[in-house]
């Protein structure tokens, strides 16, 4: 019972793989675009997309602690989802939500970008030229994005267990060795890595609820959480109020301690 996360790129056929190595397993299955469909503050096209790395900026930008707000959405609603096992990820960068899950299997779809260039002329019906042209263009404002978002490139093996070239097998041999890699013993879940993960689940859906306090401190254990906050101190009493109220309502949250420091 293991976690899968699938990156994947602009038409690399990761979606498939994806969708069939959760039906072969059993497991749940989710990506980026649709639980961004789910949220009312990032449902937003040029972040889904991505066409253009400068216009998602300037939409994140037009909120206070815009880039903290929406990597706090997108890791508590990734980690909701993964917490209990069971479940396949597939979009940009999951996996780096999940640092130090022993039970997390990464894995990265690429193909070779002359296959790639004909799926997408065939598809948008336009010239072998210009869908090459937009390829790469894509590739590039989605590195800057996750650059942007997380420090990390998105290409750099090094992040990955698996790295799987789809223009050399086809989509149920990649299956294949997706399923065949999870049920290794090192991707099974211990007590240990079960116990982390639930803490940072904990910690992610606290951050995501603290919509108004995108830089507060926040750490879990066992069911207790540590929430730490800057604030004048006339306003120290009212926002530790405002704070345990905000989260009160969350279920696997068992212990409280909030401490409000001032300015100086």
């Amino acid at each position: 019972m293991s976690i899968i996360c699938i990156s994947r790129g602009s038409y690399y056929r990761g979606r498939d793989v994806a969708h069939k190595v959760a039906e072969k397993l059993g497991y749940g299955c989710v990506s980026r675009d649709s639980l961004l469909d789910s949220s009312g503050e990032f449902a937003i096209p040029e972040i889904k997309l991505m066409r253009n790395i400068q216009h998602a900026t300037q939409i994140l930008e037009r909120y206070s602690f815009g880039r903290e707000r929406y990597i706090n959405f997108i890791s508590s609603a990734i980690l909701r989802h993964l917490k209990n096992d069971n479940a396949v990820y597939h979009g940009i960068a999951g996996q780096f939500f999940l640092y130090d899950i022993k039970h997390l299997l990464k894995v990265r779809i690429i193909a070779d970008l002359e296959e790639r260039v004909e799926a997408e002329a065939r598809r948008a019906n336009i010239s072998r030229d210009h869908a090459r042209m937009q390829l790469k263009h894509d590739d590039e404002e989605r590195q800057k994005w996750v650059l942007l978002l997380y420090g990390i490139d998105i290409f750099d093996p090094d992040h990955y267990d698996m790295v799987l070239n789809v223009s050399g097998m086809d989509v149920e041999d990649a299956v294949h060795l997706i399923v065949e890699a999870s049920q290794l013993p090192c991707f099974q879940p211990s007590e240990e890595s079960m116990k982390k993960m639930r803490n940072l689940a904990l910690a992610a859906e606290i951050r995501a609820t603290l919509f108004d306090y995108p830089m507060a401190g926040v750490t879990t254990a066992d069911g207790k959480a540590y929430i730490n906050v800057k604030a004048p101190e006339a306003q120290a009493e009212a926002i530790k109020l405002r704070i345990e109220e905000s989260v009160s309502t969350i279920e696997d949250l068992h212990d409280l301690e909030v401490r409000v420091d001032p300015y100086y």
